[in-house]
């Protein structure tokens, strides 16, 4: 059952499909290249194991959140983008022709050529702009976007023989992709967006293109925007939580017990 959604202004957002756990996305009028990772990543399996992974960790966080212990914003934040890492790479490790693996902390997923990595949108709420996400705040994030922004520009020129079908041979057109996802903290609820990132440090939205790939941003038939969509590249609202690092934890030789040590001392 395909959701209603409303076209945006300006840029186009589409809908692929309200994923469910091991269903299928079906594609439904995106954007060629997006359309062509989207099919790719559908067939080798990771787009399934991806919303469901997702979708259950912001279901077990926002139960489990009480800000009794200490919970905040913050916490809810880093440990469902650090769950959400941890056990993609441990499901999609034995899927072929993909290769999950932690850098730095962050989970990335290769597949045919693509590039696939995972980031919450700011807030805790699913109603969030998917644009609010900046690419700034890492230099992984901001790496893929300036690549695909380069092969855009290059397809674009006159000069190269074959247009973009000269590059099809070598990787593929907009390699780097981005999962985007946001939740509600009180419910679980969330929406999940696959894009194409743009490097719009000089201004304009953070996507070339992106589609909902689970849920619906904010309730049925609304949209994530709003009627005034910023142009400006959104400044970093907080911590890239799936890319925090790990803290420090001190090793050392862990002293003896009391009774072992007495027993020690009285046989010398």
């Amino acid at each position: 059952m395909r959701a209603s959604f409303r076209p945006y202004e300006a840029r186009d957002i589409h809908l692929i499909f309200a994923q469910f756990p091991r269903r299928s996305a079906i594609v439904d009028h995106v954007d060629e290249f997006l359309s062509r990772a989207s099919d790719v990543l559908v067939q080798r399996g990771v787009v399934a194991i991806m919303t469901e992974i997702i979708g259950d960790v912001y279901v077990k966080n926002a139960t489990r959140h009480d800000p009794v212990l200490g919970d905040d914003p913050t916490t809810f934040g880093f440990t469902t983008s650090r769950n959400i890492a941890n056990r993609s790479v441990r499901r999609l490790e034995g899927l072929p022709g993909v290769r999950a693996r932690l850098v730095d902390t962050a989970l990335e997923v290769t597949c045919d050529g693509y590039v696939l990595r995972q980031y919450k949108l700011p807030g805790t709420t699913r109603n969030v702009s998917v644009d609010a996400i900046s690419w700034e705040d890492s230099e992984a994030k901001l790496d893929g976007a300036i690549e695909n922004s380069a092969i855009h520009q290059l397809t674009l020129d006159a000069d190269v023989e074959g247009g973009p079908a000269a590059f099809g041979g070598v990787v593929p057109m907009m390699r780097h992709l981005r999962i985007a996802h946001a939740g509600d903290l009180e419910t679980g609820e969330c929406v999940i967006y696959l894009g194409i990132p743009q490097d719009n440090r000089d201004g304009g939205v953070p996507w070339f293109d992106v589609a909902v790939i689970n849920g619906e941003p904010g309730g049925p038939g609304e949209v994530s925007r709003g009627s005034n969509p910023p142009y400006d590249p959104a400044p970093p609202l907080g911590p890239s939580y799936d890319e925090l690092p790990l803290p420090d934890v001190g090793l050392g030789r862990r002293a003896a017990p009391r009774r072992v040590a007495q027993q020690r001392d009285a046989g010398e």
